[in-house]
């Protein structure tokens, strides 16, 4: 005993011996001072007593004293110079125990106030909506610590994750979210940050949860790497998120199927966030096109519309009405299309519009049918001008031409008659012939007559406009028709002084086992001949765009149409032209043509027959004309005359 009493001199800290009858026989230490005047030599430590130090000590003491084999564990008691953590235990042959403590410097006013701390902390842990945890940077995130939150968030006690006792933290985090939380926490700790992230874990029960995480490394006074953090259930932020992200998402696609492009215009920052069709109607990528604030949408519109465009704008957000606009808009390739612009404003409290949200849509289809509309109003308004046109024209039109034939009869040498009448009056018939030619009276004639015939033409096509085929409708091939119609353009246009119509090579492409269609043959054929006939003068009269002269006519179909194109790689038009084509008495030609031609061939294609026409063309890449005639249900009901 006297050796230990001894040895415990040196000792760093305190030294307490204790005999088993729990009486003190020696107290040494380098640090014995701390509790001078609160412990002596034979002093019995009482379970009760109530002096600071030894609160709890003797209690501690008892266990100690009547344990066989002495327990491990500690014990922390507080004077008024510091703080004392006991641990360590000895018991040598003679039944003294020696308890050995260390003094950690700290007063009994900063104990208590560290114990009010502590209070708080504790009670701010157990009532957190999540967990506090200390870990190690391990595979396992082995838990040093772990707060009462535990059970609410995992399932798990908190002693059951302690040191993996059960489970390991790292168990009951979903597998696809390993590596990712692992490599974010390396990552952070390399860079010597704090860490934060979101991901799923599995709890007790067998339910999945969203958790966020937010955590730090930290150094104990071992230099030993340690994670501290908190981990919560956002499940039902994530929840809601991915409601909100999903309602977004179908909104956009609904809006990029429906051509629709969506936009949100921040009125005090002018930014714009767009979604929805932005690639089908700006040519740009959506991601590309977030660049897009005011200017650069104001910087798109047309030059002719912007003004008028701004100024309604501004009128708009000053009165806090919707916002509707048609303008043309710039596109990535600098084409410009038509759109419909809609939006409407969103208020601050004070009644300030702060937001626009609102649609742009593709109105290029809209503005066709406004087209066809009025090609079509102007096609019925010809239509019953023709009717009545063309029979009062016909009847002074025959007279003149019958007027021309009878001068041409009363002046032939050939009939007997007229030979006899001039020497009746005294006068040679080769005489008047001769003076007749001389003052060019008989070319007027022939004039009037080839006049005369040209315009019957044009009261025929006249007539067109106004009533039905009085042909009936049945299944016809296409490609005979299509010979017929290049028969007849070669018979008509070889019969022109300088025609070079035998140059044009004519290409016929057409699906194998092209099916009949129901229709009128002897009105397609008709149109098909005023088309290749239109393709033929704009070749012969300006040239071609190609090697050689070519008009290529194709056939194809589907269940719902037969396509007939007509394409030559002549002159082309400008948009001007083709928009203008179809329209009555329009004509590009500078010898007069009667400019009925194409609107005929519109007029039987979509009164005649249901189906459509249009142009495709551009200045030095040829033209090409589409015809898409009906089969099954439609062109029964146009077959039966009931449109």
């Amino acid at each position: 005993m006297q050796g230990i009493e001894f040895l415990s001199q040196d000792y760093p800290g305190v030294v307490v011996g204790l005999d088993e009858n729990k009486r003190i026989v020696f107290i040494g230490g380098e640090e014995a001072a701390v509790i001078s005047g609160q412990l002596t030599a034979g002093q019995y430590l009482d379970p009760a007593a109530s002096i600071l130090l030894v609160k709890g000590l003797g209690r501690f003491a008892d266990r100690i004293v009547d344990a066989d084999p002495l327990p491990a564990g500690s014990f922390e008691s507080v004077t008024e110079s510091g703080r004392i953590l006991w641990k360590g235990l000895f018991h040598d042959d003679s039944g003294i125990i020696v308890l050995k403590g260390r003094v950690h410097g700290r007063s009994i006013e900063a104990d208590q106030s560290s114990y009010g701390q502590e209070h708080i902390l504790a009670t701010l842990l157990a009532n957190l909506p999540g967990m506090a945890y200390r870990c190690k940077n391990d595979v396992n995130w082995t838990m040093e610590f772990i707060s009462e939150g535990c059970f609410e968030l995992t399932g798990y006690k908190p002693e059951a994750m302690l040191r993996n006792r059960d489970i390991s933290y790292a168990d009951i985090i979903l597998p696809q979210y390993q590596a990712h939380v692992w490599e974010c926490v390396q990552e952070a700790v390399q860079d010597r940050e704090p860490f934060e992230m979101i991901y799923k874990i599995r709890t007790a029960s067998g339910e999945e949860k969203w958790v966020w995480e937010k955590g730090v490394d930290v150094k104990n006074e071992y230099d030993e790497g340690f994670l501290e953090g908190f981990i919560t259930d956002v499940t039902p932020l994530m929840l809601a998120e991915q409601a909100l992200h999903q309602s977004e998402e179908r909104y956009r696609l609904m809006a990029e199927k429906t051509g629709q492009m969506v936009y949100d215009l921040n009125l005090e920052t002018d930014e714009i966030v767009w979604s929805g069709a932005v690639l089908e109607i700006t040519g740009v990528e959506e991601r590309e096109f977030q660049s897009v604030n005011l200017k650069g949408w104001e910087e798109r519109i047309h030059p002719d519309d912007r003004k008028e465009v701004m100024d309604e704008l501004e009128a708009c957000i000053r009165a806090g009405t919707p916002f509707v606009s048609v303008y043309r808009f710039r596109r990535k390739n600098g084409s410009y299309l038509y759109v419909e612009d809609e939006g409407s404003f969103l208020l601050d409290a004070n009644g300030t519009p702060v937001r626009m949200v609102g649609v742009l849509r593709d109105y290029s289809h809209k503005m066709k049918v406004q087209e066809l509309m009025i090609q079509t109003e102007k096609m019925t308004t010809v239509a019953s001008l023709s009717a009545g046109m063309a029979h009062e024209i016909n009847n002074p039109l025959g007279v003149i031409t019958q007027s021309a034939q009878n001068i041409e009869r009363r002046l032939s040498p050939d009939l007997p008659g007229n030979i006899e009448t001039a020497k009746k009056v005294g006068v040679s018939l080769d005489s008047v012939r001769s003076y007749l030619k001389e003052r060019k009276i008989l070319t007027m004639v022939e004039e009037i007559k080839e006049a005369g015939t040209r315009a019957a033409k044009v009261i025929v096509n006249m007539l067109n406009f106004s009533r039905k085929s009085g042909d009936k409708k049945d299944f016809c091939s296409i490609p005979e028709i299509v010979e017929r119609a290049i028969a007849s353009a070669d018979a008509d246009l070889c019969n022109e002084e300088g025609c070079d119509f035998r140059k044009i090579n004519f290409v016929q492409d057409f699906q194998k086992e092209l099916p009949h269609v129901l229709c009128y043959s002897s009105e397609l054929e008709q149109v098909l001949f005023n088309l290749m006939r239109n393709s033929a003068q704009s070749i012969i009269d300006e040239g071609c765009s190609g090697i050689s002269p070519e008009i290529v006519v194709r056939g194809y179909c589907n269940n719902a149409y037969l396509t007939i194109e007509v394409e030559d790689n002549g002159p082309g038009m400008d948009k001007f032209t083709s928009k203008k084509a179809f329209e009555p008495f329009f004509s590009s030609r500078t010898d007069g043509g009667s400019g009925l031609g194409l609107s005929v061939a519109y007029f039987i294609i979509t009164r005649n027959h249901g189906g459509t026409i249009r142009i495709d063309s551009e200045p030095g890449k040829g033209t090409k004309f589409t015809i898409q005639l009906p089969r099954g249900p439609v062109s029964d009901i146009f077959s039966q005359g009931l449109v």
